[in-house]
């Protein structure tokens, strides 16, 4: 039933303001959310870049190796399962551990010795599956639980090399860095690198160990705080978008 015309009005006028209350709410928390973002990252490239008297500078490929991992059968692939199979998909774009949820992948056949994963091990996205993944690094979370998949390069440092994973974790995610392995890398559609490309950047980093544990310290604080920020946001946004659906059931079931 239709109400009439005046009550009709008063209902769109209610809708109108709060509507536009929502939609000024939710660019705030949109806004704020990349200032988060874009906070952590200016604050990550102004912790590398200012390189102390104590930091070196060398190419990758005289700090680590780079190893490929290997081509899992797909006849094995499934939904469920003790190990994942990582993929480019499984890295954020700004770097770390993506878990993809009921999209992601497991394997439940044979594996070669040498590709199942340990804990705080770091990878490299060598293919670019989505927009802004070539060179994204991640930290595996668990151990004897992530398989090292074909399209991934997993980071080996050499012996003698004062090397924190969890330090130049953040150095492949440098803007720089991730630059330079995007203009090097090949293919039109889908873009690919290879670890002599990636060994060809040249990094500056602290020369002592206890110095990039520092460094990598103060930014994993600085990320859980970022984090923390993050969801507090992204659940602001729910919750307006489910507001806006509350007032459209209440304005067409008589509510308002």
């Amino acid at each position: 039933m239709v109400p009439p015309l005046p009550e009709q009005r008063r209902i769109a006028a209610i809708l109108d303001e709060a509507f536009n209350g929502i939609a000024t709410a939710k660019a705030n928390a949109e806004k704020n959310l990349r200032n988060v973002r874009e906070l952590f990252d200016s604050r990550r490239e102004e912790a590398l870049s200012n390189a102390g008297r104590d930091w070196l500078e060398a190419p990758l490929s005289h700090l680590c190796d780079i190893r490929h991992g290997y081509a899992f059968e797909g006849e094995f692939f499934t939904s469920t399962g003790e190990h994942v199979l990582l993929t480019p998909g499984n890295f954020f774009e700004s770097g770390g551990y993506r878990d993809r949820g009921e999209k992601q992948k497991y394997f439940i056949g044979p594996i070669p010795d040498g590709f199942v994963l340990s804990e705080g091990n770091l990878l490299v996205a060598m293919t670019e599956q989505a927009a802004g993944l070539l060179g994204s690094s991640l930290l595996v979370p668990e151990s004897k639980r992530f398989l090292h998949n074909q399209r991934l390069g997993r980071i080996i440092p050499r012996a003698g090399v004062a090397w924190h994973n969890d330090f130049f974790f953040h150095v492949f995610n440098l803007r720089r860095v991730r630059d330079e392995i995007h203009a090097s890398a090949s293919g039109v559609k889908v873009r690919h690198t290879s670890p002599s490309k990636i060994g060809a950047v040249r990094v500056a980093y602290p020369g002592r160990i206890e110095g990039q544990r520092k460094i990598a310290s103060m930014l994993f604080d600085l990320s859980e705080e970022c984090e923390r920020l993050v969801t507090v946001f992204e659940r602001k946004l729910v919750a307006l978008d489910k507001l806006k659906k509350s007032l459209l059931h209440r304005a067409f079931s008589g509510g308002l």
